[in-house]
């Protein structure tokens, strides 16, 4: 942490015993946020709303470990700390509105939504939560290759593997002549989606195409038409997602179930 000087400290008492904010702080003396908070939280108590982790919510928790599988990262912020994103449409509002209050079940704070260019992003802050969402979650290197359960699926009860097939697959997948399909970049979150959906008896294909695009293998599942509406009566989707690009279904031949 930055050793600040006897006056930059005054400065934080003295504003913080007015009323102003924590950011307003940072800001006005072009200092971090977690440098500022120290002094911050001596001067007038706690201010940052501390993460209480609800373990008794096992849908949720899944369907947060999927969407984070699917199409989320972290990173360190040198200002805020441990920041977690996850990637949707720009026009999946239902879901990223349905996924900021899965977040605020679980870990009692509600994360911003982030409209850039096409994408929503969810977006929270907080240790304990990025660190929650890797006790179930386990990569290597570029998660978006290697990212696969912690454990094997049969490990975890029926209502986590309810809400991780539907967490990856609203974030991964879409329908397409009314076919649901999920592709990824990683083999093992594919394996681990189908041993799920074995274990939810929801019958399925997987098959390995080449993206047109970067010409790299994904793996990826695919329903029927019967096997689809299964799958929503069983599990629950709203996907407006289109194909990943370098996706053309006229060269892949899908089979029927």
């Amino acid at each position: 942490m930055k050793r600040l000087n006897k006056k930059q400290i005054e400065s934080i008492r003295t504003l913080a015993n007015k009323g102003v904010s924590l950011n307003h702080i940072a800001n006005e003396l072009n200092l971090s946020k977690s440098v500022v908070y120290y002094w911050f939280r001596k001067t007038v108590g706690r201010k940052i709303k501390r993460v209480i982790i609800n373990d008794n919510l096992r849908e949720e928790i899944g369907e947060i470990a999927g969407a984070f599988a699917g199409d989320g990262n972290f990173y360190l912020s040198s200002n805020f700390g441990y920041r977690i994103r996850f990637y949707f449409s720009k026009d999946d509002i239902n879901y990223a509105n349905r996924l900021n209050r899965i977040i605020k079940r679980v870990y009692g704070k509600s994360a911003n939504i982030i409209i850039y260019k096409n994408v929503r992003i969810v977006d929270i802050f907080g240790k304990d939560i990025i660190n929650h969402i890797k006790k179930y979650l386990n990569w290597t290197g570029k998660k978006v290759y290697t990212v696969r359960l912690k454990n094997e699926p049969s490990a975890y009860s029926r209502e986590f593997l309810i809400g991780f097939c539907r967490g990856l697959i609203q974030s991964e997948g879409w329908i397409l002549k009314n076919n649901l399909m999920i592709s990824c970049a990683s083999k093992d979150i594919i394996d681990n989606l189908s041993e799920s959906l074995d274990i939810l008896e929801v019958p399925h294909l997987k098959k390995i195409w080449k993206s047109k695009c970067n010409n790299k293998l994904r793996y990826s599942l695919f329903f029927n038409r019967a096997n689809t509406i299964l799958f929503i009566k069983k599990i629950g989707i709203n996907i407006k997602n289109m194909p990943p690009s370098g996706f053309e279904p006229e060269s892949q031949a899908f089979p029927k179930l």
